[in-house]
């Protein structure tokens, strides 16, 4: 590790790593499960394929989150994440 985290840069990168990723794991589960049948995917593979990739994508966006510079980086990183996957969510409905 680079150095010692401070309090702060450690409840930043903590709770985007936590409370960003479920979101954004959240987000990109009804993502998928709402885009793939609008293209012609099978909800059954939609919703498999949604449950295998969703936990490490949020795996790997703790890891993003915590490898950020600072805590305000983490929540940055996270919530351009968060955002992407709202925004191919509603892709999905629209669709």
């Amino acid at each position: 590790m680079k150095h010692d985290w401070t309090s702060g840069e450690a409840w930043g990168k903590g709770t985007a790593a936590v409370l960003g990723g479920f979101v954004a794991f959240i987000l990109f589960g009804l993502a998928l499960g709402t885009t793939f049948p609008a293209l012609g995917v099978p909800v059954g593979v939609a919703v498999a394929t949604s449950v295998v990739l969703s936990v490490p994508v949020w795996c790997g966006l703790i890891v993003w989150a915590v490898l950020a510079p600072t805590g305000r980086g983490a929540w940055l990183r996270v919530g351009g994440t968060v955002i992407l996957f709202a925004l191919v969510t509603a892709l999905g409905y629209f669709l």
